[in-house]
């Protein structure tokens, strides 16, 4: 493998520092906000599926599902 560039990439380290902790809860804590209802449009259960294709489409309308869900709620809510 070819190295371009000095920039350091942190490795995953037992214990995360102080400033790991606050990008973390920030990002939690954004992503928390802009979910009107959390859920990933999945429902729970056992799926089988004839190919990685009919898997990913399934996924994907899912996914697209609780976005607009999301959407939806986030605007009807009163401000």
């Amino acid at each position: 493998m070819r190295q371009v560039g000095r920039r350091h990439v942190p490795e995953p380290a037992p214990v995360p520092s102080a400033a790991a902790l606050r990008a973390a809860a920030t990002h939690q804590a954004t992503g928390a906000a802009l979910a009107a209802i959390a859920t990933t449009g999945i429902p729970k259960g056992l799926y089988r599926f004839a190919s990685h294709a009919e898997m990913n489409r399934q996924t994907d309308e899912a996914i697209a599902r609780a976005i607009a869900l999301n959407g939806r709620l986030r605007h009807a809510a009163p401000r």
